[in-house]
């Protein structure tokens, strides 16, 4: 019982991701314009609340702490791009192609690591995961190279990219867990031999 409340724990934050991109890619393929509206007030919510926080933690402060830190500063500049995102929406939608293509990116060279963690512990097809690193490559490098064609058809790029990201990364995450366990067991046969 205590690896699986082990293994639970260390891989909650992978199925918190999968389930994510997944629900999110739903929501920019089939309602884009409530999905980019949501996404706006939301963030522009939490500069919000970051910047209010930072002020308030400036102005609460000892004198040696806001002079040796950026709390001010960092609070003044979350709440001006939280009222860029209110008073343009349009700007979300504009940078979210660099961005979402940053995103795709980091997660093509988490699925690298997942390349080599599972070609080290010998499973056959770790080749598959490399697949899913070079799609999320192409995918982010897309992205990032052709942002006027995606703001063409934004939402539902991010949305196809964000369904296939989650896709790609249950797959991979299903075939390391099962190669794991499958590793986990031949060495506890090989601890009794």
């Amino acid at each position: 019982m205590t690896i699986f409340t082990r293994d639970f724990n260390r891989n909650s934050s992978y199925w918190t991701a999968i389930v994510f991109y997944l629900v999110c890619g739903l929501l920019l393929l089939l309602l884009p314009n409530l999905a980019l509206s949501i996404a706006n007030v939301a963030l522009a919510l939490l500069l919000c609340a970051v910047g209010v926080r930072s002020i308030v933690s400036y102005l609460r402060g000892s004198v040696l702490d806001g002079v040796m830190g950026l709390q001010l500063a960092a609070g003044l500049v979350a709440l001006c791009f939280a009222l860029l995102l209110l008073f343009n929406p349009l700007f979300l939608a504009e940078v979210l192609p660099f961005v979402w293509g940053v995103a795709l990116l980091v997660g093509g060279f988490g699925k690298v690591q997942m390349t080599a963690d599972l070609k080290r512990i010998g499973d056959q097809r770790w080749w598959y995961a490399l697949v899913a690193a070079l799609v999320s490559f192409v995918l982010g490098a897309l992205a990032i190279t052709r942002p006027l064609f995606i703001a063409s058809v934004l939402t539902q790029f991010v949305g196809v990219s964000l369904m296939v990201e989650g896709v790609l990364d249950l797959v991979s995450f299903l075939m390391l867990n099962k190669r794991i366990k499958d590793f986990r067991r031949t060495l506890e046969n090989n601890a009794r031999m």
